[in-house]
């Protein structure tokens, strides 16, 4: 694992001790020696990789998680929610949930769907607006109508896709590429949803090809068509274990200042193979997200 990759797996500690720890005294000191870094190292490090300084981070996901169990149960006590939120009264949970959301806790209650919402449609709660651009785009690329052969795979650990079965997915891609008409465009996986955390095992995920003209194969029976459309694309260089942190960037800190809004379709990865697949820091995967003019 070259040095990028380390820095990248303690930022991914980080964040699931954050994420186990919500509604405690959090620390960026702690934090840090949890994962091994210098304080000062480890909140440079968080905002290159997660895209937004580490306060406003714990910020954001302990509002979602108090906006997500309000909208559940409207009758819970605000102060019970406060403290479980990890905010340490009543009065500092207010004023921060309408600076994050433009309404009172109470207002909010009874009507949840007048509230500022983030830019992802599965986390509509995820509100965050970082000060400065850590990502950009490499491209804004114009797609023709193309077709996903896929299988269904679940579930996140840590940030990551396939953890359980990560082999057998190589292999599953490596039946796909020996079929006598193999892809003719690219490896890809598209997500119908999106995590609601680090562990999601609900979440679902389609991986397969994607083809110009849908075709007969074998290999399975479940298509879905994309439509002519404009995508941003980004690049994730090296392993994929840390392809979450690129995607908290782009979603959390490049799309709420972009020219951008999100346009109805699923965003997708597709991955460029290295010569040497032993070698985790030349691995390429490009992230493609449905975009039209704001």
């Amino acid at each position: 694992m070259d040095t990028q990759d380390r820095n990248r797996a303690k930022i991914t500690k980080a964040a699931q001790y954050i994420e186990d720890n919500l509604s405690e005294v959090l620390r960026a000191s702690d934090i840090a020696k949890h994962a091994n870094l210098s304080p000062f190292h480890f909140q440079r490090l968080f905002a290159a990789y997660m895209g937004e300084p580490i306060s406003q981070y714990i910020v954001a996901r302990r509002l979602e998680k108090a906006a997500l169990e309000l909208k559940d149960c409207s009758k819970m006590n605000i102060l019970q929610l406060a403290l479980g939120s990890g905010f340490h009264s009543h009065s500092a949970f207010s004023k921060a949930f309408k600076k994050q959301f433009g309404v009172s806790p109470s207002i909010f209650r009874n009507s949840p769907d007048s509230t500022v919402r983030g830019v992802a449609q599965d986390r509509q709660f995820l509100v965050s607006a970082p000060p400065s651009k850590a990502i950009e785009a490499v491209d804004v690329a114009d797609l023709g109508q193309f077709h996903l052969q896929y299988r269904e795979s679940f579930g996140t650990h840590e940030g990551q896709f396939f953890r359980q079965n990560d082999q057998d997915i190589g292999q599953q891609f490596s039946a796909l590429l020996a079929k006598d008409s193999p892809p003719d465009m690219f490896l890809m996986s598209c997500f119908p949803n999106t995590p609601q955390n680090l562990n999601d095992a609900n979440v679902p995920i389609w991986f397969g090809g994607a083809y110009s003209i849908q075709i007969d194969s074998d290999w399975g029976h479940a298509w879905h068509h994309f439509d002519t459309g404009t995508w941003a694309v980004f690049e994730h260089w090296g392993d994929y274990r840390f392809l979450y942190q690129t995607w908290n960037q782009i979603y959390r800190n490049w799309l709420p200042h972009a020219d951008y809004v999100l346009r109805n379709d699923m965003p997708f990865e597709s991955y460029v193979t290295p010569s040497d697949p032993s070698d985790h820091s030349r691995q390429l995967t490009r992230i493609y997200v449905p975009i039209k003019k704001a």
